[in-house]
């Protein structure tokens, strides 16, 4: 009778453990989403796609991949592929803040340059 109650309370205890590590996996994963979505609307905010197109659109491409990954319910894959994405729109949007199409040769010297010709 002992065994027996031992090898029901593992068993529960199995069977609680292993529900508790798969719901991890969707809600990590689809927070992680979320804030990817939230991170990708400030960089939009800021006119990253004009700004930053290459952080931007890699941004929103990785999103793309965690939305497919999820899909198959590789929640895993899913969760960094949102992080990855998080990571680029924050970068876009660093770089949509800065003025990209700065004139080296201004902060070189301190020549100006107007139209084609330097003055």
């Amino acid at each position: 009778m002992k065994k027996r109650r031992r090898f029901v309370g593992l068993c529960a205890g199995l069977a609680a453990v292993m529900i508790m590590t798969t719901a991890c996996g969707p809600v990590l994963s689809t927070s992680r989403r979320a804030d990817a979505e939230e991170a990708l609307q400030a960089a939009a905010n800021l006119n990253a796609a004009e700004r930053a197109p290459y952080e931007y659109t890699l941004a929103q491409e990785y999103l793309h991949k965690a939305d497919e990954l999820w899909g198959y319910s590789d929640f895993g894959a899913s969760a960094e592929y949102a992080q990855k994405s998080i990571d680029m729109a924050n970068a876009a949007a660093e770089k949509a803040q800065t003025n990209p199409w700065k004139n080296p040769l201004e902060e070189k010297s301190n020549v100006r340059v107007v139209g084609n010709e330097a003055q």
